[in-house]
């Protein structure tokens, strides 16, 4: 790996290195590659392309009052969506303490009253809320690379029920060669019919949303203006990114 490793954690699922190249902090959890990455100067900023592809959710829910986090990391999400608005109450559900207590050591998670932390499995964490959201982002991975968990259907049942409305399913999906994403297309589709979006990116991430009631507009021309304002607050080409949104 680039950079230098600056801290090595343990607990009982494994390792935590820390490493700054640069400007840049990022997190590891050994072989698995790089699971957080901020930029010292300005953690708001999403610096990974997937990061940035999971943000074009706020192109169509621009004023989410609560957002719901499945997986931490070092929090580089939890940095961006705090800097969009001021109005979003987030709650994150991780499951390893050593990763939220590394996000607030090394990667500036800060102690805001918008941000509630719970320590937890995120299939169990669903299972126990009762509150609507605007927005869930989910992002589970470990050193093996992504949990299958969030493919299950039942965890892809309980996030469609907490969605209000208006709400927004946001995942962040890796293939790995196993066939992940042909089964993600199959169970969005049983749990959401035809409303969900895709966006793949370099990295081989693809970025999936889907919708409690429809898929909506995505005419490059018509997502400008919010594209813009999300520029604005998070510094990346939003209105680039719009280019690759795909319908399932």
């Amino acid at each position: 790996m680039n950079g230098t490793e600056i801290e090595r954690r343990f607990d009982e699922h494994g390792s935590i290195y820390i490493f700054d190249d640069g400007p840049y902090r990022y997190l590891s959890f050994g072989e698995g590659g790089e699971q957080s990455r901020i930029e010292l100067s300005r953690p708001h900023y999403p610096v990974y392309q997937y990061y940035q592809a999971m943000l074009l959710a706020l192109l169509f829910n621009p004023d989410p009052r609560q957002i719901m986090m499945l997986g931490l990391g070092g929090g580089a999400m939890v940095h961006s969506l705090l800097a969009y608005s001021d109005n979003s109450q987030i709650r994150v559900a991780e499951l390893r303490k050593e990763v939220y207590q590394t996000a607030v050591d090394f990667f500036l998670l800060p102690d805001d009253p918008r941000l509630e932390i719970a320590i937890t499995d995120a299939g169990d964490y669903l299972q126990r809320q009762n509150k609507s959201v605007d927005l869930i982002f989910t992002d589970i991975y470990s050193d093996q690379g992504m949990q299958q968990q969030q493919l299950n259907r039942d965890y892809l049942s309980d996030c469609y029920r907490l969605l209000s409305d208006e709400g927004i399913l946001v995942l962040n999906l890796w293939d790995q060669g196993q066939g992940f994403h042909p089964k993600a297309r199959q169970q969005l589709s049983e749990q959401f019919g035809e409303q969900w979006l895709y966006c793949p990116v370099d990295s081989g991430n693809l970025i999936a949303f889907a919708f409690k009631s429809g898929c909506p507009d995505i005419n490059p021309r018509n997502l400008q203006k919010p594209a813009k304002q999300m520029e604005k607050h998070l510094e990346f080409p939003a209105r680039r990114m719009i280019n690759r949104l795909r319908l399932c």
